[in-house]
């Protein structure tokens, strides 16, 4: 799990070469594992976007509010990064980062965690996950890829997204119950 303590973070703020350095080389490989996982776009459009990500946050930290979360901060920047990359490219659909509000109680999709896991381990193929992932919505791609690739609790997921434990635990089980039945489909 990536963090960084009151002191790299003051650091960045005040743009210190050898901070960012440091920043750059613990978030680099979970920029890229992200959009993989979720956007499966080519490798050129991939570095563009995390070396937007990069040249944007160099700016922006420099009015961090040490009363944030200073994940929450740097992961808002990069999906913004990412929206904007789709925005400006016509030939990317944009549909696929837009997030489906529609509340459905938690009692009628709850799922069990472990019914996803053996899922995963059955006879799925990679390329039927990949693509039951990217018809999922952008929070649920989201808190899977927290959940089970950087393998968070929902608490540290919460505090990332800014949702509630209630709302992270709804939405990862319809998430789950959502993959789920698009992989019984296929």
């Amino acid at each position: 799990m990536v963090s960084f303590d009151a002191e790299h973070v003051k650091k960045m703020k005040e743009q210190e070469p050898n901070a960012f350095n440091q920043f750059y080389l613990q978030t680099v490989d979970m920029f890229f594992r992200y959009i993989n996982a979720n956007y499966f776009i080519v490798k050129q459009d991939a570095e563009d976007i995390i070396s937007d990500f990069y040249v944007k946050f160099w700016e922006a930290v420099k009015s961090y509010k040490e009363d944030q979360s200073f994940t929450a901060y740097f992961r808002t920047i990069f999906k913004n990064t990412i929206k904007d990359f789709f925005k400006k490219n016509s030939d990317t659909p944009f549909t696929e980062l837009q997030t489906n509000d529609e509340w459905e109680q938690f009692e009628d999709t709850l799922v069990d965690e472990m019914d996803l896991t053996k899922l995963l381990e059955d006879d799925f193929r990679f390329d039927q996950i990949e693509k039951a992932m990217k018809r999922l919505d952008d929070v649920s791609k989201d808190i899977i890829y927290f959940r089970f690739i950087e393998e968070k609790t929902n608490e540290e997921i919460a505090l990332i997204t800014w949702f509630s434990n209630e709302i992270i635990r709804q939405r990862l089980s319809r998430a789950i119950k959502q993959l789920k039945k698009l992989l019984e489909q296929q």
